[in-house]
């Protein structure tokens, strides 16, 4: 990632999906270097000081820990998961942030969040949560090339940009001597951050003393419209960026634009 033009630059840290390292976000962060200090964090949930948990509790430690070395309150932006655990993070620790905007992020309130509770007393996780699908995920391939060949035939990854693809390849992987690729991303942490899917954070938007905004996809299967109501009611600045759950992957540009819009309107808040 390119460095910020100035030193003074406001730190921006970025906590990525399930599954994803952060370099994976490198069409969407890398031209914020010009604006802020960037920090993209790599692989949550893999330290064995932090294993994956109850309501992803010590993986917002994991977050938090991360954040020691930042002398100034940071600039919190997450997708998905990342953005649920940046929003736990400052429920946590508000004097260590300036604001936080979640990227379509799984936050589940009122009768969503009763139903997660459920879900998982009952053992029910696989079948209603990605845990099911990612079950058994292909973990390797001959070389880099059958890797982008396969992922473009996948739902999940068929409107990503050729450069998003490629940076989820480059990032995401490391290539053995005989020329195969791995994925960095252990798939069983995978799964196990699925079925731990927070239920607690029904009050989380009424607690939270930062300003906090929300970017949705606007084909989300995940933030709908009903969902997005329910976040408006409660406070959180809301926008909507072209896409489905993977919008920072598909339209980078849309989502850089609409990122730095609200994180303008927040900090503006704040001041």
């Amino acid at each position: 990632m390119p460095r910020p033009a100035s030193r003074a630059a406001t730190p921006l840290v970025f906590a990525h999906a399930n599954g994803f390292p952060g370099l994976s976000y490198r069409s969407l962060l890398a031209p914020l270097a010009e604006r802020f200090d960037l920090h993209p964090l790599d692989r949550l949930g893999h330290h064995p000081d932090f294993p994956v948990g109850h309501n992803w509790l010590a993986l917002r430690d994991e977050l938090l820990e991360r954040l020691d070395g930042f002398d100034t309150p940071v600039i919190g932006v997450g997708h998905s998961m990342g953005g649920v655990l940046m929003a736990m993070a400052a429920e946590q620790s508000p004097e260590r942030f300036r604001g936080v905007v979640m990227l379509d992020p799984p936050l589940m309130l009122g009768v969503d969040a009763l139903a997660m509770k459920a879900i998982k007393r009952l053992g029910l996780a696989d079948r209603f949560t990605p845990a099911g699908r990612t079950l058994g995920r292909r973990d390797s391939w001959p070389s880099a090339q059958s890797m982008r060949d396969y992922l473009r035939r996948r739902r999940l990854f068929r409107r990503f940009t050729e450069q998003a693809l490629d940076d989820y390849v480059d990032g995401g992987t490391r290539e053995l001597d005989d020329g195969r690729v791995v994925l960095l991303y252990d798939p069983d942490i995978e799964v196990a951050i699925f079925r731990h899917l927070p239920d607690h954070l029904d009050q989380l938007p009424d607690l939270l003393q930062v300003p906090v905004g929300v970017l949705a996809g606007r084909d989300s299967d995940l933030l709908t419209p009903r969902r997005c109501r329910r976040l408006r009611r409660r406070g959180v600045r809301l926008g909507q960026v072209p896409g489905d759950h993977m919008f920072p992957m598909e339209y980078p540009e849309a989502t850089r634009e609409a990122l730095t819009t609200m994180l303008d309107e927040l900090l503006e808040v704040s001041t």
